[in-house]
């Protein structure tokens, strides 16, 4: 849903060696039924595309920290080395890097920077130890466990970002 300059921010701040696309119109998410009308934006996603635009992988998010392990994402990204690529037809949505930057639906939404993803992790994951203490003194197992599995998914974002900072200064 951002616009390409927010992806291009992300996709240097995190080193990808992977284009990371703009539905910064909101038309792909719509056509995907993966649009939420009541926010105006998409569920958290993630679609894995080979040149040709045909989908190998889809993951559609019950809310923000709905996401697939990395290892699933990186073998859909590793089953691209076995495609060919080749594609005959023209895409069917398609949107200059200009008019997405003007008709994107999150304009007023800037990528956070490095500096400020790993402060904000930070404070997830305290959020996530009050929570699991409260619930697990309510006698509240399962939900505990759930706040466990969150507790995980912050702390990997936390240490892939450090990863990330080490990269950055060398």
């Amino acid at each position: 849903m951002d616009p390409p300059e927010h992806n291009t921010s992300m996709r240097e701040k995190l080193r990808l060696p992977f284009p990371l696309l703009s539905d910064a119109r909101g038309e792909l998410a719509k056509s995907y039924g993966i649009w939420n009308d009541d926010e105006g934006i998409a569920v958290p996603t993630i679609i894995v595309l080979d040149r040709g635009g045909e989908i190998h992988y889809f993951y559609a998010g019950s809310d923000f920290a709905d996401r697939p392990g990395d290892e699933e994402i990186f073998s859909a990204l590793d089953n691209l080395e076995d495609t060919d690529g080749s594609f005959d037809g023209e895409p069917e949505i398609r949107v200059s890097g200009e008019e997405a930057n003007e008709q994107s639906v999150r304009p007023e939404r800037p990528a956070m920077t490095l500096e400020q993803l790993i402060p904000y992790y930070r404070g997830v994951y305290f959020t996530t130890v009050a929570f699991k203490k409260r619930f697990s003194a309510q006698g509240k197992e399962d939900v505990a466990e759930e706040v466990d599995a969150y507790q995980a998914l912050t702390s990997g974002y936390s240490e892939a970002l450090a990863e990330t900072r080490k990269l950055h200064s060398s």
